[in-house]
């Protein structure tokens, strides 16, 4: 029993505060039990169990799906599905609001569709967040039912492999602020103006790398896109129009931050009035398009405006004018390669906000202002393959504390620092190639420990590769010291440059042996040097694709062990070496041998072979039966025997090169070379072999065209070489042409065509089918043994620049018609004793050398004798040929299948003799 001692106005007060909180009490529990079911769904919710009907609209869709690497939706189990990976619910409702199914690009696992999308996803109406970008959905196209969604604000559909047209259900998404639709290339929206201005809260839309060619609407739909959009992305979409045609001055697009409509095809000038009101703009993308002239001098008025894209254009004029035209606030500006001149101005210091400046590739003059020194948050520097002269010297980097990209090559510059210089940048990034660095070995680069890119080709440096050099390239990628006269001795072992990817050395004095390479590289290139002694046993590398090691003093043979670490190499150059004995046949799996029908694919990725001058030896190297994409091969001025295999022409089917001069192959030349479809240079001169030359090895299909390098039918081994023309590749082709051997490098090599069978044993008569060659450059059939007439066909050589038919034992009248009217050397028919008519002072006394025109038999017989006897000879041969094919019924049907050859043989002549002579006519 509770006493109470207080004063009765408080117990009053009391009693009645405690009667309230009794009828409170029983409301609360009222209300509790009222609405108790609804709150414990709602606790349920919020701890994370998903809307069964959603669930439910998941598996389904899950149900389309061939998930290949079970991955992504591996976590799709159990009841909680917004504990499932990509799967969002709301805090406060439960129902899933975000769903995102981004593909692992990083390990490229995608999602693959085996059926339409599920429109089971509709039961989602609560979604506002959907992502399927880095996926494959099989070029199907857009469901429509997408524009059902009608609380989506983000979609992005990016990189999934859509096709078709874009449905215009899809402007039905007008709460929609993020579209992204960017490298669907089977993509083809046709009415951009249906859908687009639609989506009337939209403030990003990306549709970079989407073919608009065939949206003939697109610049109607760009004026009607909603004031909210800050974000346009149209990179990459094939339009094809002016500047000056696009609405973006008349627009409402006063909000939009980012532009960018690079690679597409805009031409012309930028207009005054592009941009109109867009003061909001802070980048503007227009790089790789067809653009000229200056640009506008409005482009001050955009007074927020950061980054400006203009490279890979034609925009001409005086730089500092153009930077005049530019807000000084400007941070990102890149104006590489075009075509800009004049010098840079004095007052760059003023443009403080500066922090990337790329002017590469243009034709700027005069000298680097030191005042660029004082550019505080520049970063990134690009001057290089310009036309820039004078001192680079301490000043010109005083405060570019910090500058991490340095790009002056291919300008006449000097660089002048002190020995002691420790610059005040730290780079991660500098090519200095072609300019002038040395003799000194710059040994600021000591403090440069975070260098991932270092070229310094060419900078005339003759000093010895410092010992500190290797520890401070330890994070390189990129490295190029070639053509420089750089001597040392290379490290035992480059293993500890995990990084490196690309190593150009070729061009100095390096000495030493191969050293073990990292495990990474690719791409090698230290030919002419002085690299001695034998290859390793171990490489250390399986990712090479790249090997040049000419012009060293490699000795000793390849050993064995190098099949298994090259399974990836493209291209191999060991030529000018002094290499020897037999090539490995890679016959190997690990170190037992196995049998010769287990021969491994090790070649199956080479493309180019170089073993040119060697001391190799033995018959040609059955390795290569499994080089099916190989282009080119030299095995030119080795000591190669035995005959040339007939495979040649039908393991080798991508050969465009072959090289075999001076060896000593024998034999007959297989037949089975001409179903070589590219084979452009044919090299076989200076051999012992022998036989003719059968009509079909002149049938060879890239020398009947006149222009083979734009034919494609050697496209791979032209995108070899063109590649290689970025590093500074020595490799070429020789070619013995007009008495002189001459050096295709790179891309010209692909303007020679050669057939050189000189200096062997071949007898016969020259193939009178040697004229349908029409693109062939070079022929050399010199010191054989071949007889009879110059073939009159000859002359379809249109494009014939060198002949030699010297020292053989031809006769008759020489041919004039046609391209050999333009050979007036006598020298390429010496040694022909019999052969008459210009460009020789021997003159013909008929047509053409007769039966009549050779001496007479000394024994004097009439031509009665004559006629009486061949008649006799007839009458005996015949009876004896015929009986013999009457009673021996196999040579009878060898007989007709040899007159049906023959048959055709004349037929084919007779077309192409009718058709040069009309030819003739029509000339006349």
């Amino acid at each position: 029993m509770l006493v109470w001692s207080g004063n009765n106005k408080t117990m009053a007060k009391l009693t009645s505060s405690t009667t309230h909180g009794v009828l409170l009490l029983r409301l609360y529990l009222l209300l509790l039990h009222i609405f108790s079911p609804a709150l414990s769904l709602e606790t349920t919710k919020l701890r994370g169990s998903c809307v069964a009907s959603e669930r439910d609209a998941l598996l389904a869709f899950k149900e389309g799906i061939n998930d290949l690497h079970r991955r992504l939706l591996s976590s799709w189990e159990g009841q909680d599905c917004c504990r499932w990976r990509g799967v969002l619910c709301s805090n406060k409702t439960g129902h899933i609001v975000k769903l995102d199914l981004r593909g692992d690009f990083d390990m490229f696992l995608p999602l693959s569709m085996s059926s339409d999308i599920s429109p089971s996803l509709l039961a989602l109406e609560h979604l506002n967040y959907l992502d399927l970008s880095f996926n494959d959905f099989g070029g199907q196209q857009i469901p429509k039912f997408m524009g059902s969604f009608k609380n989506l604000k983000y979609l992005d559909l990016s990189i999934a492999n859509f096709g078709g047209s874009v449905p215009p259900q899809l402007g039905n998404l007008t709460m929609l602020r993020h579209l992204n639709l960017a490298g669907n290339y089977n993509l083809q929206p046709i009415d951009l103006a249906a859908w687009l201005p639609r989506l009337s809260s939209l403030n990003h839309l990306d549709m970079s790398e989407v073919n608009l060619s065939a949206a003939v609407d697109w610049v109607q739909a760009l004026s009607m896109l909603p004031a909210s959009l800050r974000i346009l992305d149209l990179s990459n979409c094939n339009l094809n129009a002016t500047l000056a045609s696009l609405p973006l001055y008349s627009s409402n697009l006063t909000a939009l931050v980012t532009l960018d409509l690079e690679d597409n095809y805009f031409h012309g000038p930028i207009p005054d009035g592009l941009l109109g009101n867009m003061t909001s703009l802070e980048e503007l993308q227009l790089r790789s398009n067809d653009l000229v002239g200056m640009i506008p001098e409005t482009m001050k008025n955009l007074h927020k405006l950061k980054v400006l894209d203009l490279s890979e254009n034609q925009i001409s004029g005086d730089i500092a004018e153009l930077m005049e035209r530019l807000p000084h606030k400007i941070q990102s500006l890149y104006l590489g390669a075009n075509n800009l001149n004049g010098s840079l101005p004095n007052w760059i210091e003023n443009m403080t906000s500066l922090s990337t400046l790329d002017l590469g590739y243009n034709s700027l003059t005069g000298s680097i202002p030191s005042r660029i020194g004082k550019l505080t948050n520049l970063s990134s520097l690009n001057l290089g393959s310009n036309q820039l002269v004078g001192m680079i010297l301490e000043e010109h980097f005083t405060s570019l504390t910090r500058l991490e990209e340095l790009y002056l090559n291919n300008n006449s510059l000097t660089m002048l620092v002190g020995p002691n210089w420790i610059p005040p940048f730290r780079l991660k990034q500098v090519d200095l190639s072609y300019c002038k660095l040395g003799p000194h070995f710059p040994a600021w680069i000591q403090s440069q420990t975070n260098i991932t890119f270092l070229g310094m080709s060419s900078a005339r440096i003759t000093d010895r590769l410092p010992n500190w050099f290797w520890n401070v390239i330890s994070q390189i990628q990129y490295l190029d010291l070639s053509l420089n006269q750089i001597s040392g001795v290379l490290p035992m072992t480059l293993e500890f440059l995990s990084t490196a990817v690309y190593m150009l050395m070729h061009s100095n004095q390096l000495k030493g042996r191969l050293p073990k390479l990292p495990m990474g590289l690719w791409y090698l290139d230290i030919s002419k040097n002085y690299i001695s002694g034998p290859l390793p046993l171990n490489l250390g590398t399986v990712e090479l694709n790249y090997l040049f090691l000419s012009n060293n003093l490699i000795s000793e043979t390849i050993p064995s062990s190098l099949c298994n670490q090259l399974q990836s190499l493209e291209v191999l150059d060991l030529s000018n070496n002094h290499i020897s004995g037999q090539l490995p046949q890679c016959w190997t799996s690990g170190n037992s041998f196995r049998a010769k029908s287990e021969l491994r694919d090790v070649g199956s990725n080479l493309i180019m072979v170089n073993f040119y001058n060697n001391i190799l030896s033995g018959k040609f190297p059955l390795f290569f039966r499994s080089c099916q994409q190989l282009s080119f091969l030299d095995l030119s001025y080795n000591n190669f025997t035995g005959n040339l295999p007939a495979w040649i022409g039908t393991r080798l089917p991508n050969l465009a090169f072959l090289l075999l001069k001076s060896n000593m192959f024998s034999g007959h030349i297989p037949i089975k070379l001409s179903k070589l479809d590219h084979l452009q240079v044919l090299d076989l001169a200076h051999n012992n072999l022998s036989g003719t030359i059968d009509p079909s090895l002149v049938n060879f299909k890239a020398m009947t065209l006149i222009s083979p390098y734009t034919s494609d039918l050697n496209t791979i081994a032209a995108d070899i070489i063109s590649n290689l023309d970025d590093y500074n590749d020595p490799f070429s082709l020789f070619v013995i042409t007009k008495g002189q051997n001459l050096q295709y490098q790179k891309d010209n090599i692909f303007f020679m065509l050669s057939l050189d069978l000189s200096g062997n044993r071949l007898t016969g008569e020259i193939p009178e089918m040697i004229g349908v060659l029409a693109g062939l450059k070079n022929l050399n059939l010199s010191a054989n043994r071949l007889t009879g007439n110059i073939p009159e066909m000859i002359d379809g050589l249109q494009s014939l620049e060198s002949l030699d038919l010297s020292n053989n034992e031809l006769y008759g009248r020489i041919p004039v018609d046609g391209q050999l009217e333009t050979f007036d050397d006598p020298t390429i028919y010496i040694g022909n004793n019999n052969l008459c008519g210009p460009p020789t002072s021997k003159n013909c006394s008929g047509n053409q050398t007769t039966m009549s025109d050779l001496p007479e038999h000394e024994d004097g017989y009439d031509m009665s004798s004559f006629y009486l006897s061949m008649g006799l000879g007839f009458a005996m041969g015949f009876w004896m040929v015929f009986g013999t094919l009457l009673f021996k019924r196999t040579w009878r049907i060898t007989y007709f299948l040899f007159v049906d050859d023959i048959c055709d043989r004349i037929y084919v002549f007779m077309v192409l003799k009718w058709t040069r002579l009309n030819a003739r006519i029509k000339k006349k």
